[in-house]
C-alpha cells in the first residue's frame, strides 16, 4: 500500500444527543469541530452522553452543563412531574392578566427550559416572519398579546405556550425555506439565521411539548398547537402527519365542547375571545380544504358550530395605519362563507354517488348548483372593492394582508367552480376546458409573492386541475382539443413552475407537465402526416381562446368542434403520474 494515501474520512454513525432527542440530521461544523451545526447554531453542548444500544455500558459520568448549555434529559420532558403528589410550584402557568384563567401544567425541563431561553431571539425574528406570511390566511395569535409574552419569557416555563410558540416558528422557517418573501422589516436582524434553523428542530420541540393526556388537557395553546402542526406538516407533504394532528385537534375540540361558546371560560380578554373565533374558523376551513384534498372526512360540519365570526374590532394589533374604509377580516370572513357553501357542495356530491343514499338524492344539478352559485354572486357583489382587485404586493404588511385576502377569495372560488362543475352530470369537453382555463387565468394574475406565501397548500389546490385535464385527456379529442389541452398543460405548467422553484420538497410537477405536452404536441404532427384528410381545418386552441369572450362565473357555451376526435395511445401516458398525490374519490368526471 502506498505510504502517501490519503487517509479516509468517514461519516460520523452517530448523531450527538441534542440531534438524536429532536430526530434531525447531525451534521459537522467546520468551524468549531468540537460541536455540529445544531449546537453551535443554539449554542450549546454537543454531547454524546446516552447509553449505547450495542451491549456497552452506559458512560460513567456526564459531562458539565453549561451557562446556556442543553443536556438530553434522561427522560422525555411530557413525563416529567407525572407523579401526583410532585409540587406544582414549576408547574403553574405565568399569571399574565390574559391567561390566568386556564389550568395548569406540567413544568418545563431544566433542558427545554434552557432551549427556550437560548432560541429567545430566534423565536421573536420568525414569529415576525409568521406575522407577514402566514397570519393574513391563518391568524392564530394576536401579534401584541405574542410579543408581550415571549417578551415576559413565558415560553421558558408555560409548556402549553412553549408548544404553540415552537409550533407557529417551524412553519414560519418552513415557509422561509421554501421561498415566502418576507419584508425587510421581518429580516431585520434575522438575516440568514431563521432560514439556518431547520424547522425540524421546532417541530421536535412542539411535539415533546405535547400534553400525554388529551383528557384532561384543556389548554387553547395546545389547541392551537395542533393546528400548527397540521399547518406544518402539509407544508413539508406529510400528509398522514397532517390527518393526525387535525384529528387531535378536533378531539381536544371535541372533549371541550369548545365548538359552543357558551363553554368557553369565562372572563377571557375580548383579544382572547377574538384569537379562538379565529382558530376555529380557520381549522374549519382548513377541514373543509383536506377533505377536498385528500378526500378525507369533515370533523365539524358548520351546522355544529356555535362560534360567532371574528370581529377585527377587539384585538391589539395596530390597524391605524390601514387607510382602507373596510378591516381585512371582512375579506378573511368572506373567504370563510365560501367554504360553508364547499362543505354543503362536497356533502352534495358524496350522497349522489353514496350507496346509503335512502332519501333518493337526484343525480342531477338540480336547483342547489344554481342557488348557492347565486348565494355566492350575492355575497360576492356586495364585498368591497378592496377585496375584488388583485393589487401587487407592496412589502408593507397593513396593505398587503388585504392583497392576501384577494387572493385566498380567488383561489376558494376557484376550488368552487371545480366542485360545481364535478357536481355537473352534463360534462362535455369544451365546459372542461373552459372552467380549467379561467382558473389557471385567474391564478396567473395574483401577484406572484402571495403565490409564494401561500406556498405548498396552494400546490394541492392546483392538483384538482390536474385532475380535470386528465379526465380530458382519458377521452375522445380532435386535433383541435387536443392542441388546446397542450396549450393548457403548458400554462399549468409554467404555474408550477414559478412556485416549485422555491420549495424544498419539490416533485418537479411543472417538468413533467412539460414533458407531458411536448409528447402530446409529437403525436398531433405525427398524425397530422400519416392522416392528412382528417386534419381540422378550425382555428388552433389560442385563437379560439383569444376570439371568445370572457365566460365569467357561469362558463362559455363553448364552440362545436366537428372535426374528426380520436383516442389517445395509453403509452403517450406511460411515465406520467401526478406528482402530488390526492385521492379526490368524487372529483370523477
Amino acid at each position: 500500500m502506498p505510504a502517501n494515501r490519503p487517509r479516509r474520512l468517514l461519516r460520523s454513525s452517530r448523531a450527538c444527543d441534542f440531534c438524536h432527542k429532536r430526530r434531525i440530521k447531525c451534521e459537522g461544523n467546520f468551524g468549531v469541530a468540537s460541536r455540529c451545526q445544531n449546537c453551535t447554531d443554539f449554542d450549546v453542548q454537543c454531547t454524546f452522553d446516552r447509553p449505547l444500544r450495542r451491549g456497552r455500558n452506559t458512560p460513567q459520568s456526564t459531562r458539565a452543563v453549561g451557562q446556556l448549555g442543553l443536556p438530553v434529559p434522561p427522560e422525555s420532558p411530557r413525563h416529567v412531574g407525572k407523579d401526583k403528589g410532585q409540587g406544582t410550584n414549576g408547574g403553574v402557568r405565568a399569571s399574565t392578566s390574559l391567561h390566568d384563567d386556564e389550568s395548569t401544567t406540567e413544568p418545563l425541563s431544566p433542558a427545554w427550559e434552557a432551549f427556550a431561553s437560548a432560541s429567545s431571539s430566534v423565536l421573536k425574528r420568525l414569529f415576525s416572519v409568521y406575522c407577514e406570511t402566514v397570519y393574513p390566511i391563518f391568524p392564530f395569535f394576536d401579534p401584541v398579546s405574542f410579543q408581550q409574552r415571549l417578551d415576559a419569557l413565558e415560553h421558558t416555563r408555560n409548556r402549553a405556550f412553549f408548544c404553540s410558540a415552537m409550533a407557529a416558528c417551524a412553519l414560519a422557517s418552513a415557509r422561509i425555506r421554501d421561498g415566502a418573501p418576507a419584508s425587510a422589516r421581518a429580516g431585520a436582524g434575522a438575516g440568514r439565521e431563521p432560514a439556518e434553523m431547520p424547522p425540524e428542530i421546532f417541530f421536535a420541540a412542539a411535539e415533546e411539548a405535547l400534553p400525554k393526556d388529551i383528557l384532561q388537557c384543556h389548554d387553547f395553546d395546545y389547541l392551537r398547537g395542533y393546528a400548527l402542526l397540521a399547518l406544518t406538516s402539509i407544508q413539508d407533504a406529510k400528509i398522514a402527519a397532517m390527518h393526525k394532528y387535525i384529528g387531535y385537534y378536533f378531539t381536544m375540540l371535541a372533549i371541550n365542547q369548545w365548538h359552543d361558546e357558551s363553554n368557553w371560560p369565562t372572563g377571557l380578554h375580548a383579544s382572547e375571545r377574538e384569537e379562538r373565533r379565529r382558530l376555529y374558523w380557520s381549522i374549519y376551513t382548513l377541514d373543509v380544504y383536506s377533505s377536498i384534498i385528500w378526500d378525507g372526512c369533515i370533523h365539524f360540519q358548520e351546522s355544529h358550530a356555535r362560534v360567532e365570526y371574528p370581529t377585527g374590532q377587539t384585538d391589539l394589533e395596530d390597524s391605524s395605519s390601514s387607510t382602507e374604509p373596510a378591516h381585512w377580516i371582512v375579506g378573511w370572513n368572506f373567504t370563510t362563507d365560501l367554504y360553508r357553501i364547499l362543505e354543503h357542495t362536497v356533502s352534495r356530491l358524496r350522497c349522489r354517488s353514496s350507496r346509503f343514499n335512502w332519501l333518493g338524492d337526484s343525480a342531477t344539478t338540480g336547483s342547489f348548483s344554481v342557488s348557492s352559485q347565486v348565494r355566492v354572486a350575492e355575497l360576492y357583489a356586495v364585498l368591497p372593492d378592496v377585496f375584488k382587485h388583485l393589487q401587487p404586493a407592496t412589502g408593507d404588511p397593513e396593505r398587503d394582508i388585504y392583497g392576501f385576502q384577494a387572493a385566498n377569495i380567488q383561489a376558494t372560488m376557484a376550488l368552487l367552480r371545480m366542485a360545481y362543475l364535478s357536481l355537473d352530470v352534463d360534462i362535455d369537453l369544451e365546459k372542461k376546458c373552459s372552467v380549467v382555463s379561467d382558473v389557471l387565468s385567474t391564478f396567473h394574475q395574483v401577484p406572484k409573492p402571495y403565490l409564494r406565501a401561500i406556498s405548498t397548500p396552494l400546490i394541492y389546490h392546483i392538483g384538482g386541475i390536474g385532475i380535470i385535464l386528465g379526465s380530458v385527456m382519458e377521452g375522445p379529442l380532435s386535433e383541435s382539443s387536443c392542441r388546446r389541452v397542450r396549450d393548457l398543460l403548458l400554462s399549468m405548467a409554467v404555474l408550477l413552475e414559478s412556485l416549485e422553484a422555491f420549495l424544498h420538497r419539490s416533485a418537479g410537477a411543472g417538468q413533467r407537465l412539460r414533458n407531458l405536452a411536448s409528447r402530446l404536441e409529437e403525436y398531433i404532427n405525427l398524425r397530422s402526416t400519416t392522416h392528412p384528410g382528417q386534419t381540422a381545418a378550425v382555428a388552433g386552441p389560442s385563437e379560439l381562446q383569444d376570439a371568445l369572450p370572457s365566460s365569467g362565473w357561469e362558463g362559455s357555451a363553448g364552440v362545436a368542434d366537428l372535426s374528426p376526435q380520436f383516442q389517445l395511445p395509453d403509452d403517450l401516458f406511460e411515465d406520467w403520474t401526478w406528482p402530488f398525490v390526492t385521492t379526490n374519490g368524487y372529483l370523477s368526471f
